[in-house]
């Protein structure tokens, strides 16, 4: 299966750092601190952790039976995620037509710097069997080790589920199930639990990509935030983004759709916030709802 990398995978290649979210607008009540602050921790949990099946996508596309094969099972990939000194992805047991393997990738003792000035440490362990990350019935799962992206240390693990493939057009579906912590460098804690369903619709013109909840989970994420709130992340109405957005006018979060974020108290108060991504523009807003306030937040990417 061959695509255009540029244009696959496109959505989640933005990283942890990405999210800079401002005011644009709101009504006369006072948006509360802690509902930015909520909103904004789920989308970065969100985006660092979605970012890892981009990444484990760009190692299985790689051929480990090349030419640039290096001393013990290594290559090097033109992915700049991994592309620097020190950084090295191994194979282990994988045949010819890559139905099953195992890879390691270790970021070096000094990290990896990518373009945007993101540096990854640590290690990613990727294993599949029963054919290729395409293929219906493939689970792939990417595990992380002592790995952290700008000192956010992530761990634990997530598997992809390939359950749909259709040719003229392309699509691909995946359900997706993982459990992830986030640690950051003032001792904040985050945990984030993972249940959707990821269809990717491509064609010569557009890569479109559709979050729906998982099959077997009320919500599509649950878990603690930094800020010590727990939180259940429902989709109302699939979230739409387009690699057109993202390549002339560098908008990665969703052009389309809607999810509820339930925030709960120490107490057991669940406070309720609904983010609505729009009907299809291109642009990098939200607007959030939380009872009678509503605010319109601006994301922007600090790789622009």
């Amino acid at each position: 299966m061959k695509t255009n990398r540029k244009s696959q995978l496109w959505i989640l290649s933005f990283a942890f750092s990405a999210f800079l979210v401002s005011s644009c607008n709101n009504n006369s009540d006072t948006f509360s601190i802690e509902d930015t602050k909520t909103s904004n921790n789920e989308s970065t949990q969100e985006a660092t952790t979605s970012e890892l099946d981009d990444m484990t996508t760009s190692v299985l596309e790689s051929s480990p039976i090349a030419a640039g094969l290096l001393p013990g099972g290594r290559i090097q990939l033109a992915d700049d995620r991994y592309a620097c000194a020190g950084a090295t992805v191994t194979f282990s047991n994988v045949n010819i037509e890559k139905t099953a393997g195992k890879i390691i990738v270790e970021f070096g003792p000094n990290g990896c710097t990518d373009k945007k000035g993101n540096i990854r440490k640590g290690t990613i362990i990727i294993e599949w069997t029963g054919g290729k990350w395409f293929n219906v019935g493939v689970s792939v799962s990417t595990t992380l080790e002592n790995y952290s992206i700008n000192d956010v240390q992530i761990s634990g693990s997530r598997t992809t589920t390939c359950k749909a493939v259709t040719t003229s057009p392309l699509t691909i579906t995946w359900t997706l199930t993982g459990s992830h912590t986030a640690v950051w460098p003032d001792g904040t804690t985050a945990t984030r639990k993972i249940n959707n369903t990821r269809k990717w619709e491509h064609s010569a013109t557009e890569d479109k990509f559709i979050i729906t909840n998982g099959p077997t989970a009320i919500n599509a994420a649950e878990g603690t935030n930094r800020h010590g709130r727990a939180y259940k992340v429902y989709i109302t109405s699939p979230l739409v983004y387009l690699g057109s957005c993202a390549q002339t006018s560098k908008v990665f979060i969703p052009v389309k759709g809607e999810k509820v974020i339930n925030s709960i108290s120490s107490s057991g108060k669940t406070k309720s916030m609904t983010i609505n991504y729009g009907n299809g523009t291109c642009d990098n807003t939200y607007t959030v709802t939380s009872g009678t306030m509503i605010k319109t937040l601006v994301v922007s990417n600090d790789g622009t």
